[in-house]
């Protein structure tokens, strides 16, 4: 059974300096990270995640600097 404290979720994260975005799935206090090249793709790829493991995902993305 899922620990209900444990974080769950999809989030996009933008960097002010590029057009490449990371998605964010959050499961079981575990991180998956996965870049895409913009904006769009990555909404579509968010979307895809958060049916595939019934995690809530919202349009909201933070702003990060770019590595």
């Amino acid at each position: 059974m899922e620990n209900v404290d444990s974080p769950r979720g999809v989030s996009i994260r933008r960097y002010s300096n590029s057009s490449e975005c990371d998605v964010i799935v959050a499961i079981r206090h575990r991180e998956m990270v996965v870049r895409l090249p913009d904006y769009s793709r990555a909404v579509k790829w968010a979307q895809m995640e958060s049916k595939a493991y019934k995690s809530p995902f919202t349009y909201e993305s933070e702003e990060g600097e770019h590595e």
